[in-house]
């Protein structure tokens, strides 16, 4: 919690200006008279702009070690919303069971400096106006060394009449300040709702998501993706610590409200390593000209940042999707559900894409996010290979066809290409298409080094994983990427390390647990192996068959514990359930997870047949064994071979 000096700053939001010297709050250059603690909360509050307070650290920061009831600090903020509040606009927001937030776009300037100032030839070193005292009123304090005999209430008139003017001058006539420093990366923060509706949730992470993919189309500034910032969506953090977590030079923030057929926008612009907002405005206009604010947004942003555009990146910033706002709104709702990267939601969001198509048949981007969906629940092994991909590759030849420049298309293009078709060369001109497009494509660069790490080709696939992570830098699938490249390459201390942080700061996410069981049991760690195994499995739901399975080591060894998870396994596999849950699906168990627990057993004749049997059924990641230490006792073995032959990329 930020609280600073007496530093002859003020700061202003709205019609007001806030003087921490003077301890005066002005409106529309009226001054206006506050209680002590009316003006400390206040104060507070405006330091920690868009910072979330508990009400505990304002109790202590504004009464220090008196005893106050929580009802204190609720009466201060109930009076000064009153006073704030006069235009419909809400600064300060309550956050249930928590605190309260200051959020504004805020400016701070120095009207008052510690230079004299001179009003009609008078020299006045300060004006201070004094704030109401709780227990009796202070007169007004005028500190004024005159030139000439005066009485002190002429004197005061002047000085009030002329501060108030300079301050109204000041305030009238202020310009937004554009940044000293060239932007070279910007991160689009999800727009606040400022209503719980969940339509303004999605609104906020659409419209955002669609600013990131109009700038992501220009080469003059690095953009983070839509996955990096919807970790966000529901954060309190502050903004400019966000950025600075993304490693961005600035932020764009802003709310965002739907009501009674209106979208009303704030939005700014503020540096990352200053706090400076050097570009700020509203937007108020009826909701079904959706696309013509968000021209207008996304124009004032590229202006702002002075970029100078090209020909053909003039006409991919000015390309629209669809003239249909009911279908757009559709499709923002699937890109919301999209972006969680979970089987739900991807789901969800193919619901939403066919709603959007069926009022707009030709809207390009929805057929290329049904594809890129399908794809990706294929991938995760949720949805079979025949009709997943069939409907997949009919939606992307509409997407193409109705638009050749769609930088989203190439990216699920190219993961038919290398997982279905197992064609290296279409898929990497795939990729490399979809970078032209649009260089900020992030899952264009994350599954670039995929495939390349599939190919063997190590060393690539890290250069082109460390541009995935420069891109999106907390993603945790591109970490987790990078440790399976280490793994892979048999790079087994980076590959520990690497996969141990990704686990440190991803407590929920399994893969690179999993993952750590092949590392630590390639460096003949058998037992921190198999934890990394359990600690996975808990993740994903099996805390029941996790305990089981450590009462079997504790009685017969890892050896009798794998065993025993390798018959589950098969029993499941045959049953079609899952092994730690117990859960009817289909697919739940691959024959690959099995050839997995096989091969930890060496058990040479389970796992070449599971492996085969995993080759029948067409597992997109069958390739890898190739790469794994696990697999060595059975590579001389001719069905083992024969895998890796009908397994390689042309």
């Amino acid at each position: 919690m930020e609280k600073t000096g007496n530093k002859g700053f003020v700061y202003e939001f709205g019609k007001f200006v806030l003087d921490p010297e003077g301890k005066t709050l002005f409106s529309g250059g009226k001054p206006i008279h506050l209680p002590a603690k009316e003006f400390e909360t206040l104060l507070l509050l405006v330091e920690n702009n868009h910072k979330a307070l508990s009400k505990d650290e304002m109790i202590e920061a504004i009464w220090h070690e008196s005893f106050v009831e929580e009802s204190n600090l609720a009466k201060q903020i109930s009076r000064l919303r009153k006073i704030l509040n006069t235009d419909g606009e809400q600064f300060i927001e309550t956050l249930p069971k928590h605190g309260y937030r200051f959020s504004a776009d805020l400016r701070i300037t120095n009207p008052v400096a510690e230079e004299p100032v001179i009003l009609e030839r008078r020299t006045l070193k300060r004006l201070t106006f004094a704030v109401e005292n709780e227990v009796e009123d202070r007169p007004l304090e005028l500190s004024v060394k005159p030139k000439m005999a005066l009485q002190p209430p002429v004197i005061a008139l002047l000085a009030l009449t002329g501060l108030l003017g300079l301050f109204a001058f000041l305030y009238l006539s202020r310009e937004t300040a554009p940044p000293t420093v060239k932007i070279k990366s910007i991160a689009v923060l999800p727009l606040k709702p400022l209503t719980a509706e969940e339509n303004n949730k999605v609104l906020g992470l659409g419209l955002a998501d669609a600013l990131i993919t109009k700038l992501g189309s220009l080469k003059q500034v690095v953009v983070r993706p839509t996955s990096a910032v919807a970790l966000f969506a529901n954060a309190p953090a502050d903004s400019i610590e966000i950025g600075r977590k993304l490693g961005v030079d600035a932020v764009l923030e802003g709310t965002i409200q739907e009501s009674e057929g209106r979208l009303r926008i704030n939005a700014r612009l503020i540096r990352t390593d200053s706090g400076m907002q050097f570009w700020a405005e509203k937007f108020d206009e009826p909701a079904n000209e959706i696309f013509a604010l968000q021209d207008t947004l996304s124009n004032k942003i590229a202006q702002t940042l002075a970029f100078e555009l090209t020909s053909v990146e003039n006409k991919l910033f000015a390309r629209r999707g669809t003239d249909n706002t009911e279908a757009y709104e559709k499709y923002l709702r699937g890109r919301f559900y999209q972006s969680q990267n979970t089987p739900d939601g991807l789901n969800r969001s193919i619901e939403f894409f066919e709603q959007a198509i069926a009022l707009d048949p030709n809207f390009a981007e929805a057929y290329a996010g049904i594809a890129d969906a399908n794809i990706i629940l294929f991938n995760f092994g949720i949805r079979p290979a025949a009709a997943t991909t069939r409907q997949a590759r009919e939606s992307l030849n509409r997407a193409l066809q109705l638009d050749p420049d769609l930088s989203s298309a190439y990216t699920p293009l190219a993961l038919i290409q290398f997982l279905i078709d197992r064609n290296w060369t279409e898929a990497e001109k795939s990729l490399k298409r979809a970078i032209e497009l649009n260089p900020n494509n992030a899952d264009a660069y994350h599954r670039y080094a995929y495939f390349l790490m599939r190919l063997g080709r190590f060393d690539e696939s890290l250069q082109k994983a460390e541009k995935a992570r420069e891109l999106n830098p907390l993603s945790n699938i591109v970490q987790n990427g990078i440790g399976l490249t280490y793994l892979c390459a048999r790079r087994y201390p980076e590959a520990i390390k690497q996969l141990e942080n990704t686990a440190a700061e991803n407590p929920q996410f399994s893969l690179p647990r999993w993952l750590l069981g092949y590392a630590y049991e390639a460096t003949g760690d058998p037992e921190k192996a198999f934890e990394a195994d359990l600690k996975a499995l808990e993740i994903e739901g099996g805390k029941e068959f996790a305990a089981k399975l450590r009462e079997l080591r504790q009685v017969g060894g890892i050896n009798a514990a794998n065993r025993f998870w390798l018959d589950e396994e098969i029993k499941a596999k045959e049953r079609g359930r899952i092994t730690s849950t117990g859960e009817t699906q289909s697919g739940a168990v691959s024959a690959l997870d099995i050839a997995n627990r096989a091969a930890i057993v060496k058990d040479r004749e389970q796992t070449l047949r599971w492996l085969e049997r995993s080759l029948q059924e067409g597992d997109p990641i069958l390739d890898s064994v190739r790469f794994f230490a696990r697999y060595d006792f059975v590579r001389d073995d001719p069905r083992f071979q024969a895998i890796v032959q009908k397994t390689s990329y042309q």
